[in-house]
């Protein structure tokens, strides 16, 4: 494994495990009747999905723009459309998931 990706790794896991972190004391707050309003574990989270862009791709988030941009317009289409299906899939795996696990 390459540093870039050791380091997305490195910051996947440490910005979810804040994130994580962060909705539970939410989460505490609440069930202690304290309230406690916002979504305070957003920024560890997109810090996170960059971790993963890094790990995933093996190239610097800043540099990814640049390699994006250099593809052929009909590259970038079909590669666009294809990680949107991918996402999708995986989302709708989750859901199928989740519902079975906690719902059922």
């Amino acid at each position: 494994m390459n540093e870039i990706r050791k380091a997305g790794l490195k910051q996947l896991v440490t910005a979810g495990v804040i994130a994580v972190l962060i909705e539970a004391l939410m989460l505490w707050l609440k069930d202690h009747g304290r309230s406690i309003v916002g979504i305070g574990w957003a920024i560890p989270a997109a810090f996170a999905l960059t971790g993963l862009i890094q790990l995933v791709s093996g190239v610097p988030f800043l540099e990814l723009s640049a390699r994006w941009d250099s593809l052929k317009g009909w590259q970038r289409g079909i590669l666009g459309t294809l990680i949107v299906i991918v996402a999708v899939a995986l989302m709708m795996l989750g859901f199928i998931g989740f519902s079975t696990l906690f719902l059922s």
